[in-house]
C-alpha cells in the first residue's frame, strides 16, 4: 500500500498548492477547513487502531477526491474573492476532512511498513508535498485543482485495489508502560506541532502582505519565491534529514530545527532584496523541512498500543495551530502593524526549540 501512500501526499501537496491560489484571504485560507483537518486526522487515526487501515485511506481520499472535482468543476468558486460563498464554504470543509484523513492514512501507512527509522521514512514520504506546491508556479490554480483530483482518483483506485493489511498492536506489560511514559511525551509533541503550524501557516498565509507592506517585493514575486525557494528548502531538508535520523534521535533532531527556524525566520524578514528575500526563503524551507514529519514518526512510536491514534492526536493539534495563525497574525497586526506581527515567527519558534529541550534525550522520541 505504499504507492497508494505515495500517490496521495502528492495529491495533498497539489490541493495545497490550489488552496493557496483560491482561498480568498489568509484567515479564510486558515480557519475554513480547519475544523475538517481535525476531525479527520481523529476520525482515520482511531478507524486504522481499530484494524480498518484501508477503509480510512480509501474514505479520506474518496471524499478528497469528490471534494476537488466539486471544486474543479463549480464556475461560482472564481467569485469567491469578492466574498466566499456558503458553497465554497461547503467544499473548503470538505477538502479539510478528506485531506485530514487521507494525510494522517498515508502517513500511518508508510510508518507501518518502515523497516528503520519511522521519521526517516517519513521526511522521505514528505518530498512530496512541495512537489505539489511547485505546480502552482507554472499551472493555473484550476489546472492544478484537476491535476489533484486525477492523483486523488489514481491513490483511490490503488488503495481499492490493494490489499492492504491491518498491522498488530503492541501488547502486555511493556506496552502498558510504554503508553503511561508516552502521554507525556505526546502531549510536549503536540504542543511543538502547535507551534510550528502556526509559523508555518503564518508564512504561507502572511509573507506575501508582510514583504509587500515592507516595500522590498510585489505580491507576485514573493508568491513565485513561496512557491519555489521555500518548497525547493523543504525537499532540500528532507532528503538530509533522512540520513541523519538514521543516527541521531528524532526530538534531537526537532530541537535542532527549532532554533534553526528561529534564526532563519529572523533571517528572512530582514530580507530587503529580491535575492535576499530567496535565500530566506530558502533558508526558512531548510530549517522547517524536518519537523512535521519528524514529529509525526515520533507520534506513532509513542503510544505502541494506539499508534496511529497518538499520530492523529499531535496532527490535529497542529491543524488547530494552524486554524490559530492567522486570527493571532490580524490580532497582533490590529494593535501594532504586520511587520510586527510577523515577528511571532522567530518567536514561536524560539518557544519550540526550549520545549524540545524539555523531552528526554531517549532514541524512542
Amino acid at each position: 500500500m505504499r504507492a497508494a501512500a505515495i500517490l496521495a501526499m502528492l495529491a495533498c501537496g497539489m490541493t495545497l498548492a490550489m488552496w493557496m491560489r483560491l482561498a480568498p484571504s489568509p484567515e479564510f485560507a486558515s480557519l475554513t477547513p480547519g475544523l475538517g483537518l481535525v476531525a479527520g486526522s481523529l476520525a482515520a487515526g482511531l478507524l486504522i487502531d481499530r484494524g480498518k487501515r484501508k477503509a480510512a485511506l480509501v474514505g479520506g481520499l474518496a471524499l478528497l477526491c469528490a471534494s476537488l472535482w466539486y471544486v474543479a468543476a463549480a464556475p461560482w468558486y472564481v467569485a469567491a474573492t469578492a466574498g466566499p460563498l456558503p458553497w465554497f464554504r461547503l467544499g473548503a470543509a470538505a477538502l479539510g476532512l478528506g485531506g485530514g484523513m487521507a494525510f494522517l492514512a498515508a502517513n500511518a501507512t508508510m510508518a507501518a511498513s518502515a523497516t528503520g527509522s519511522r521519521a526517516a521514512a517519513l521526511n522521505l514520504l514528505h518530498l512530496l508535498p512541495p512537489v505539489g506546491v511547485f505546480s502552482i508556479s507554472v499551472l493555473s490554480a484550476r489546472t492544478v485543482t484537476v491535476a489533484a483530483a486525477l492523483l486523488a482518483a489514481l491513490a483511490l483506485g490503488v488503495a481499492v485495489w490493494k490489499p492492504m493489511p491491518a498491522g498488530a498492536l503492541a501488547q502486555g506489560a511493556k506496552a502498558e508502560t510504554a503508553a503511561r511514559r508516552g502521554g507525556t511525551v505526546l502531549l510536549v509533541l503536540a504542543l511543538l506541532l502547535f507551534l510550528y503550524a502556526i509559523g508555518e501557516a503564518a508564512t504561507w498565509n502572511w509573507m506575501v502582505g508582510y514583504l509587500d507592506a515592507a516595500r522590498v517585493l510585489d505580491q507576485e514575486t514573493t508568491r513565485l519565491i513561496l512557491s519555489t525557494a521555500f518548497p525547493l528548502g523543504l525537499v532540500v531538508g528532507r532528503i538530509g534529514i533522512s540520513r541523519i535520523l538514521r543516527n541521531v534521535a528524532p526530538i534531537t533532531v526537532a530541537r535542532m530545527a527549532s532554533f534553526a527556524m528561529a534564526f532563519t525566520t529572523a533571517l528572512m524578514l530582514l530580507a530587503r532584496s529580491p535575492s535576499a528575500s530567496w535565500v530566506g526563503g530558502f533558508a526558512v524551507g531548510v530549517a522547517m523541512a524536518a519537523i512535521l514529519p519528524t514529529v509525526l514518526g515520533a507520534a506513532y512510536d509513542a503510544l505502541p498500543r494506539w499508534p496511529a491514534t497518538g499520530m492523529g492526536v499531535v496532527l490535529a493539534t497542529g491543524w488547530i495551530g494552524l486554524a490559530a495563525s492567522s486570527p493571532l497574525i490580524v490580532q497582533i497586526a490590529d494593535r501594532s502593524s504586520l511587520l510586527t506581527a510577523m515577528l511571532a515567527l522567530p518567536v514561536v519558534s524560539l518557544g519550540m526549540g526550549l520545549l524540545a529541550m524539555g523531552v528526554g534525550r531517549s532514541r524512542s522520541v
